[in-house]
């Protein structure tokens, strides 16, 4: 993902994708450093502590094509902290 509003596109439409199947296993794990998210080195942080969090802990409850987009999210925030 080249740029911000790509990654936040794609993580919001992953969000309301969650929501609407209803697997609150990886909404609970992404929602607090989503939702908090500022912008700041930190927040890259916790959302990627999040983003692998959900890729460890809930593989058995996701189909493969979210857990490949995870996979992508993962990459662009770790570009994003480590440039």
């Amino acid at each position: 993902m080249r740029d911000n509003s790509k990654f936040f596109a794609t993580m919001k439409s992953l969000i309301d994708d969650w929501y609407a199947r209803r697997a609150l296993a990886p909404l609970a794990r992404l929602l607090p450093a989503y939702l908090a998210f500022n912008g700041l080195a930190d927040s890259w942080g916790d959302l990627l502590d999040a983003l692998e969090g959900v890729r460890a802990s809930c593989r058995d409850g996701l189909p493969d094509s979210d857990l490949a987009i995870v996979g992508d999210l993962i990459r662009a925030a770790e570009k994003a902290i480590y440039p």
